[in-house]
């Protein structure tokens, strides 16, 4: 006897099926999740590379101020600085020296900023700038018998005027045709004009009258006018990535915009 054929149709099992795709999603997942963590993984460590950069400034109050030697850095201009470089997540160290060393120090080595710095012609192709980040003013200093009969720069013409080396002061009275002799430091300056070695000394106005109490000369040096108004930066070397200066200037706006700025000037 011959039996019937069957034919038998196999339904495809759907479920399993379902779960072979769910799994080969899941790997593929887990495979593009772990390449993108390594990404990731590799970005944070090559912003981990960003070299250290150097901050260099002098004592000039009340933008840029230490106590002691090796001391913290604070003021007007430095506590600007210190929340830059915080909120751009850079690494950084400050130090505090001779203007002139501050200033060569940042125009020479790459990686390298000095503050508070006045931006001129002169001054411009040297550096990246970010700023203003504060304002001053120049000033005049002298005995306390010019105090009032000498009020303006065509009154001294023919004088010796004293500064510290590299101030920007230098080149601007020297092109007007004065006589300028520099020191390595303000006291020094501020000294010569207590002996009566120079005719005047030059600085900030809130700097200098600074320095006079400090070494004691208010019966020999006194304020005697000011003559320029300058905004002041953070110059950084030229070799510096555009990238990290775009940051810094993006976040200085921050600052201002959110009133950071405005509340560090009314500390001081």
């Amino acid at each position: 006897m011959i039996h019937p054929t069957f034919t038998r149709t196999i339904k495809p099992d759907f479920d399993a099926v379902n779960m072979r795709r769910t799994k080969h999603f899941n790997i593929n997942t887990i495979c593009i999740c772990f390449v993108s963590s390594l990404s990731f993984f590799g970005l944070c460590h090559a912003q981990s590379k960003q070299p250290t950069i150097t901050i260099t400034t002098e004592y000039l109050h009340p933008l840029n101020i230490s106590e002691k030697e090796g001391e913290a850095i604070y003021g007007q201009s430095a506590d600007k600085v210190h929340e830059l470089l915080k909120r751009s997540h850079l690494p950084y160290h400050m130090k505090m020296m001779s203007w002139n060393r501050a200033f060569e120090l940042a125009r020479h080595n790459s990686d390298t900023c000095v503050f508070s710095t006045v931006r001129t012609k002169e001054r411009e192709t040297s550096f990246h700038w970010i700023g203003p980040i504060a304002t001053g003013n120049w000033a005049v200093f002298g005995s306390p018998d010019k105090l009032g009969k000498i009020t303006k720069l065509d009154d001294i013409k023919q004088s010796s005027i004293g500064t510290e080396v590299g101030n920007v002061s230098v080149s601007y009275l020297s092109e007007k045709g004065f006589h300028m002799v520099t020191s390595i430091e303000s006291a020094t300056t501020f000294k010569n004009a207590a002996l009566g070695r120079i005719d005047y000394a030059t600085a900030g106005d809130i700097h200098g009258k600074k320095i006079i109490m400090e070494n004691h000369l208010e019966d020999k040096v006194v304020w005697l006018f000011n003559y320029q108004t300058s905004d002041y930066y953070l110059a950084c070397n030229p070799k510096m990535s555009t990238g990290t200066i775009a940051l810094l200037n993006l976040k200085l706006r921050e600052m201002k915009i959110d009133g950071t700025f405005k509340s560090i000037d009314n500390k001081y």
